[in-house]
This record gives C-alpha cells, sequence and structure tokens, in this order.
C-alpha cells in the first residue's frame, strides 16, 4: 500500500511510516510516498523486505496445545471421582506430540 514513509534501515528496508492524513508534515520529515507493508511483529517495510513470522518452537506449540489449566484441574477432579486417567492421557499425548528436543 503506498504510504508517506523514511527508510531507517538500509540493510532490512525497515520505515517509518506516517499514518495520517497530514502530508506536509510527512514531506517536511523526509519522507517520500512508497509501497510498504507491515510485518507480523508491526514494523513497516518496503513492500518485498518484511520478514516472515519464523515458525513456533516445540515449546510454544505444546504450551498452545495444554488446556486451560481450570479445564485441567476438572478433568483431575472427575478422573478422581470417576477412577478414570483423561487428564494423564491428554497431557500424556500433546508431550508425546510435541516432545523436547
Amino acid at each position: 500500500m503506498k504510504k508517506y514513509a523514511k527508510i531507517i534501515n538500509e540493510e532490512t528496508k525497515q520505515c517509518d511510516v506516517g499514518l495520517g492524513t497530514d502530508t506536509e508534515y510527512y514531506i517536511s520529515e523526509g519522507m517520500t510516498e512508497m509501497d510498504v507493508e507491515q510485518a507480523y511483529n508491526g514494523e513497516w517495510y518496503v513492500e518485498g523486505y518484511a520478514p516472515e513470522k519464523p515458525a513456533p518452537t516445540y515449546q510454544e506449540q505444546r504450551m498452545a496445545a495444554y488446556p486451560q489449566t481450570g479445564e485441567q484441574l476438572d478433568m483431575i477432579y472427575w478422573d478422581r471421582v470417576n477412577g478414570t486417567n483423561v487428564w494423564q492421557d491428554t497431557i500424556t499425548a500433546i508431550k508425546n506430540k510435541y516432545p523436547k528436543n
């Protein structure tokens, strides 16, 4: 998308971008109209230079897979009442799917 921007890092092509409509101000700040894009981290880059979001680590995948704490406590309670192993089976499946490296 076209925005008034100024490159602040020639190597990465990261930019400061004017997000309002005061074009006179942006021009006075040394910005020019150029095609820019916003990266996953909120930073702005010249179009085509925005870094891609890195793949999630096994720790991030594992943490996202675990049920909420309250849900786990409920599983543990009902396992005790019913003599089942739902919580243990659930956690074991997650640990097996996302093993520590």
